[in-house]
């Protein structure tokens, strides 16, 4: 048997596979801001659009999106520079914009900086949403980068090294900045104040989407669904996260106020964000040059 004949077979046999109505599973985080995920499963939205679905939860969207990459779910949801550097690894079809958010992700300072051009060490996770932030701020406010010192971290070492005086701020997403104001510091600034409105992607694999289109379809419905739970009864959200995660309702309240649950198209102020996310990417060395992603995106696909 040649190598293509093996490609094809294995080809074909997934599409059987999915066409005989296995459930779609879709990895996602650990935390709230994945709320309309658990609603919709635990009130069983999907099961009402007659597809079967399964979420799996996994520490965090990076995980949920390797374990896509990996082939061991259907389709995953991340943050958009998570998922953009993943797609040069794998046949994968972002569907729509799922979740978005101009503040959960902040600048925390130290208590006795009132003014940002005092900043003069900020705690950085290189290569990620907080990099890409913080040059933002940098340039918004006019300061001076040359004087800046970035000192790598993790996000759960940032409100130690702020509390110990290592750092002046960071800016990172919750629940890291929500810690940090715990242990004496405040916000500052949110990524809406510099420019940057975070969003979500959900993406399938190439071969479900081929295969199962009106399944893809049904599963961004009974999302959307879900959504409007968590916009419109935030308290009914609450308990669908603790009973599908075990987390705190109080905690997933707090995290709602900072995003949007929403499930929605792709729109050119979208793509020129994207652009300039995978361009940083590129200019980061997180990527190899500029991933091509507007090849994969399926623009036009969730009609509301």
């Amino acid at each position: 048997m040649t190598a293509s004949a093996g490609l094809t077979i294995a080809a074909l046999s997934a599409r059987i596979a999915f066409s005989q109505g296995a459930p779609i599973r879709i990895a996602v985080g650990s935390d709230p801001v994945f709320a309309a995920f658990f609603v919709a499963a635990n009130e069983k939205l999907f099961e009402a659009e007659n597809v079967a679905v399964d979420v799996q939860t996994y520490t965090d969207g990076g995980e949920a999106m390797n374990a896509l990459v990996a082939g061991q779910v259907d389709m995953a949801c991340a943050s958009e520079p998570t998922s953009i550097l993943r797609l040069p690894r794998a046949e994968l079809r972002p569907l729509a914009v799922v979740y978005e958010s101009g503040t959960y992700t902040k600048l925390v300072v130290h208590s006795d900086i009132n003014d940002a051009k005092q900043i003069k060490k900020l705690g950085v996770v290189m290569g990620s949403i907080s990099e890409y932030a913080t040059r933002l701020t940098i340039a918004k406010l006019g300061l001076d980068e040359a004087v800046i010192e970035f000192v790598p971290s993790g996000p759960p070492e940032l409100p130690a090294l702020l509390a110990r005086g290592d750092i002046d701020g960071y800016f990172v997403w919750e629940p890291w900045p929500a810690l940090g104001v715990q242990q004496g510091g405040k916000i500052m600034l949110n990524s809406a104040d510099v420019g940057y409105l975070s969003t979500q992607w959900l993406t399938a694999s190439a071969a479900l989407l081929d295969s199962r289109k009106g399944d893809c379809e049904a599963v961004l419905r009974g999302l959307a669904k879900g959504a409007e739970i968590v916009r419109n009864d935030p308290e009914r959200a609450a308990r669908a996260i603790k009973a599908e995660t075990g987390i705190p309702e109080a905690t997933s309240l707090q995290a709602m106020q900072d995003y949007t649950a929403v499930v929605r198209d792709f729109t050119p102020a979208d793509l020129e964000s994207y652009d300039r996310m995978a361009q940083f990417l590129a200019d980061s060395k997180v990527t190899d040059g500029v991933v091509p992603y507007r090849n994969d995106m399926q623009t036009g696909f969730f009609k509301g």
